[in-house]
């Protein structure tokens, strides 16, 4: 018979043979963070129990997560930016995207392809509120009544983007009510109406579930203090992908910002392809790669309306021009800019790497329309053009043998006055090339034109160079 001790032996090999064969799995217990809560102080805001819980004495009162109570905090709530005026309730009720209709019976027609993809947008954002997967599954009906007054689609200054939104409890399910003009109000309403549900999932919580809890009880109206609330991304200097600028349009939208002001091109790069000048990209981008096409280009415009914001380019001229415009004597049209890349750069221009266009040469007014017309092609009515205008640095055109003998040839003296002059010029064909290519393509009145405060635009000589009325 085998002893005890072989017994014993034989079932500790058997143990080992069976943990080498099976991965060994930890018995060590989880310990989770205590679950904390939040309660609303009123004007203090959300704070933190001090207790986990389990041990507060009046749970009721508190709630689960930091953003949940601050969705319902204080007077108005989580909203942002904070509406003209708003009355809202601290009770809320699960909901999931499944269930959420839109009723579009009351916008006009041509209306509606707009609004259902701004409905989409504000879907899709329901979602992300859980990483794109509500797992926390429930039947409230949430319906979402829009009425739109008018079928303008244009997004301009004058674009009333005031809204009405009146959310409650109706037949056991939600009704949202939005009252807006325009596609443009309606849509800021539906982006009010998202910052309204967030997530309903302790801060603590270590389970893969997520669902979405939605204030029962609103009334909000709401319109912009101010008409242009803009933003200003320079792509010359440094290279944005497109889907980080899609990413800051989002961010844009979620605080109704709606102007986005793209300063696409300077002396540093030339990323904008240009279907008519293909030079400009070929020349002036950092790499094959660095490079804005134009259907990326027009997506992003079309991104960018649906989410209520308006799209500016700028092509700042005449300075802050270089690398994309040197190729003009590679081509015989002889230098399109000055400058381009010379040093000493403190002689030549305001910041390296300097560049001005050439007002003496007439191919570059030519070159400049195809260009305003690629881009008046691409921004929906009534496009505005950003024309740049700032820190023109006489230096650099004095030092041009042909740009000198151009203004000698108009009695154009070579003072300040004198550049200042040339200058004007420059800014009157420019406006004039673009104000053509927009007729060309059906826009009948003369359109506002943006540009950058400079010398020329001092109290003293703007009106001799610039007409007020653009």
């Amino acid at each position: 018979m085998m002893s005890s001790q072989w017994i014993l032996l034989v079932i500790i090999a058997a143990n080992l043979v069976y943990c080498n064969e099976n991965e060994i799995k930890d018995t060590t217990p989880i310990v989770y963070e205590p679950s904390w809560v939040y309660k609303c102080m009123g004007t203090d805001g959300c704070q933190r129990s001090d207790r986990p819980r389990s041990l507060v004495e009046d749970a009721s009162s508190y709630y689960d997560s930091l953003a949940l109570c601050r969705t319902v905090c204080g007077r108005f709530g989580g909203l942002w930016p904070k509406p003209v005026s708003a009355v809202l309730s601290m009770q809320t009720v699960k909901m999931h995207p499944n269930n959420l209709r839109y009723d579009l019976s009351n916008v006009p027609a041509e209306a509606r392809e707009m609004i259902a993809q701004m409905t989409q947008v504000t879907s899709s954002n329901l979602m992300a509120e859980c990483a794109g997967n509500v797992t926390d599954l429930v039947d409230t009906r949430v319906v979402v009544y829009l009425t739109v007054r008018g079928n303008n689609l244009e997004l301009t200054w004058d674009t009333n983007e005031e809204y009405f939104l009146d959310v409650q409890m109706k037949d056991g399910g939600v009704a949202v009510r939005i009252d807006a003009d325009n596609v443009y109000g309606a849509r800021h309403a539906l982006e009010t109406f998202s910052q309204l549900v967030t997530t309903d999932k302790p801060d603590q919580s270590h389970q893969p579930q997520c669902g979405l809890r939605v204030i029962i009880g609103a009334k909000i109206r709401d319109k912009p203090a101010y008409r242009h609330r803009g933003l200003v991304l320079d792509t010359s200097r440094h290279f944005i992908p497109m889907k980080d600028i899609k990413r800051m349009i989002d961010g844009m939208a979620s605080t109704k910002l709606n102007v986005f002001h793209w300063h696409v091109t300077d002396s540093h790069s030339f990323p904008l392809e240009s279907t008519r000048v293909p030079q400009f990209t070929r020349y002036g981008a950092y790499s094959s790669s660095d490079i804005y096409s134009v259907e990326e280009v027009r997506q992003l415009i079309k991104y960018a309306q649906i989410r209520g914001v308006r799209v500016v380019i700028e092509i700042d001229a005449p300075a802050h021009a270089g690398n994309g415009w040197q190729w003009g004597k590679d081509y015989g049209f002889g230098d399109l800019a000055v400058c381009v890349n010379a040093e000493p750069w403190r002689r030549l221009c305001i910041e390296p790497p300097c560049g001005q266009l050439n007002p003496a040469n007439p191919v570059m007014y030519r070159v400049l329309r195809n260009l305003y017309k690629d881009i008046a092609e691409l921004l929906p009515k009534p496009a505005v053009l950003h024309v740049g205008g700032d820190e023109v640095f006489f230096g650099c055109w004095n030092s041009s043998e042909a740009i000198v003998n151009y203004m000698e040839e108009k009695g154009i003296e070579r003072t300040v006055d004198g550049f200042i002059k040339l200058w004007g010029e420059f800014h009157t064909n420019a406006l004039q090339a673009w104000d053509e290519e927009l007729k060309s393509l059906g826009t009948d009145e003369p359109q506002p034109v943006m540009i950058w405060s400079s010398e020329l635009t001092q109290a003293h000589r703007v009106q001799k160079y610039l007409s007020k009325d653009r």
